[in-house]
């Protein structure tokens, strides 16, 4: 089993310090849960996800594809090239062409061709979603990652209002992790609230024109400048 799950790959969150308390990234052949209040970044998280699960596995990616439920219709096109320009940047700058006997420069994707592999569907009912969900398995091959984004909604419990996840408490039995979105000060910071192999810890992280990034702290920026 421990051999196994050597050979499971992660999806990069393009964020070192997330990447770094998940064990390199989000976990394939698991389902992860990320829940949080809305603005904390939920949507971009799971765009970036579906930009990067596409990086070649010559840049030590998994070269697949992506499918995005959405169920608010908070899919946008627009991000999505503006994040996959960003990735496909740094993928040239990072790779190395001479070792694989390309032009220095060349452009390995286009933004356009992150958007062709991910197929979005726009759900509007429950009894949409579950059947768009019953299908899947005849779309879906080889590795499987799921990745569930949850609102964050008020529970009164023992007399208070207390932050709770939107889709209670039997939910919570099905995913195997659990991400906790949520804003420290100004910063925001994801906190692993559950998982069989990590170990609870949080990390700052930044929702950028780029996608998800390193926070930048004040200090730091004005050692940068």
């Amino acid at each position: 089993m421990l051999h196994e799950e050597e050979l499971f790959t992660r999806i990069t969150t393009s964020s070192a310090d997330l990447d770094n308390i998940l064990g390199g990234g989000i976990s394939c052949k698991e389902v992860t849960e990320i829940g949080g209040i809305p603005g904390i970044g939920k949507t971009q998280i799971g765009i970036q996800l579906a930009v990067n699960v596409q990086i070649p596995v010559d840049c030590r990616g998994l070269g697949g594809k992506a499918i995005y439920i959405d169920t608010e219709g908070s899919f946008m096109v627009e991000r999505v090239l503006q994040i996959a320009k960003a990735c496909a940047e740094e993928m040239s700058a990072n790779y190395d062409f001479s070792r694989n006997g390309l032009p220095s420069g060349q452009v390995l994707m286009q933004p356009q061709d992150f958007l062709e592999n991910i197929i979005c569907y726009r759900v509007c009912s429950y009894t949409e979603q579950i059947a768009l969900v019953n299908s899947l398995d005849k779309i879906i091959c080889a590795h499987r990652e799921v990745v569930l984004l949850n609102q964050a909604a008020n529970k009164y419990t023992e007399g208070s209002l207390q932050l709770s996840l939107a889709l209670g408490d039997s939910w919570s039995h099905a995913c195997t992790n659990r991400i906790i979105l949520y804003w420290n000060g100004n910063e925001r910071y994801a906190y692993i609230d559950k998982s069989p192999s990590l170990r609870s810890r949080s990390a700052p992280y930044a929702v950028t024109s780029s996608g998800i990034r390193n926070l930048v702290s004040d200090s730091k920026r004005m050692k940068m400048m």
